[in-house]
């Protein structure tokens, strides 16, 4: 009886040790030092980008120059602090007014693409037969590059924000609508069965099934959609006659050889960019793979 006792004692010991283990190794949580790395190499990157573009710029002014100067990083963050007082007007407008044109062309252009790209992925997704025809086209639309829709928006558009709209669309349909496709192709016919079996409808069991399983190459698919359709914002903007944005600006400082000012609207859309592509795009994603079990949670 002595001995059960003392064994009993022995285990209550034990799992009173393992509480006390599993409290330290919450102390020990990764997730401060994996966000701590990540920033740091983050920095780093952007050190480098730095450190390329400071050689550049030197050995330009130094040795090659001729009549304009290399914009140096300083002389491009001059400028664009200098414009970030709303009191500095550039080209009738202030660096406030170009950014918010472009996000509004950017947004009406994403989602017009995110809807139809949405659609057509889901179709060709669940339907083999509608996959066969419908991936002609979408092939089509991406072999086609965006400046080379610019004769059709104009007869359709004429110029303006409509045109630039246009083009950010129809350049974003494609990987959108192939992602979306291809994501749900990849389901496992073994999940579905289940789901018939199980009495689902087909509207559960698109949404308990196939979405989730294909979640993942969706938010691929945004991804390459959003840089794609950002890069295209501002190619449509130098070309399709508006009069205010970041492509804009860019284009008419360069005509300007206001240098210094076309590389602060160059900073600008890479910081928009990254925030779009790192902030939002990057966590859903990681989320989503947390709640699959692809990766760990921090």
């Amino acid at each position: 009886m002595s001995l059960l006792k003392s064994t009993n004692e022995r285990i209550t010991q034990k799992m009173n040790d393992r509480e006390d283990d599993s409290d330290i190794i919450l102390l020990g949580n990764p997730a401060p030092r994996n966000l701590l790395k990540g920033v740091l190499i983050f920095i780093i990157g952007i050190l480098f980008v730095f450190l390329v573009w400071d050689v550049v710029s030197s050995y330009y002014n130094t040795y090659m120059i001729k009549t304009l100067r290399f914009p140096t990083i300083r002389d491009t963050f001059d400028t664009l602090f200098y414009y970030m007082d709303r009191t500095h007007k550039l080209l009738r407008y202030t660096l406030y007014e170009h950014v918010a044109a472009s996000m509004g062309r950017w947004v009406k252009g994403f989602v017009a693409a995110f809807v139809i790209g949405m659609t057509l992925g889901l179709l060709m997704g669940v339907n083999d037969k509608i996959y066969r025809f419908g991936s002609v086209p979408v092939n089509i639309l991406q072999m086609i590059p965006g400046l080379a829709w610019f004769p059709v928006t104009i007869l359709l558009f004429g110029m303006g924000n409509n045109s630039a709209i246009f083009i950010i669309a129809i350049t974003v349909i494609s990987p959108i609508a192939f992602n979306v496709s291809a994501g749900l192709r990849r389901v496992p016919q073994v999940n579905l069965r289940v789901a018939r079996m199980s009495g689902r409808s087909w509207f559960e069991t698109l949404t308990e099934v196939l979405l989730p399983f294909s979640l993942i190459d969706i938010i691929g698919g945004l991804r390459i959609g959003m840089a794609n359709s950002w890069r295209m914002l501002i190619s449509a903007e130098m070309v399709v006659g508006v009069a205010v944005g970041l492509g804009y600006m860019i284009n008419q400082t360069t005509n300007m050889t206001d240098y210094p000012s076309a590389f602060a609207g160059i900073i600008i859309i890479c910081v928009i960019g990254l925030i779009i592509d790192k902030l939002i795009f990057a966590n859903v994603e990681k989320y989503a793979r947390n709640k699959m079990g692809m990766e760990d949670s921090p």
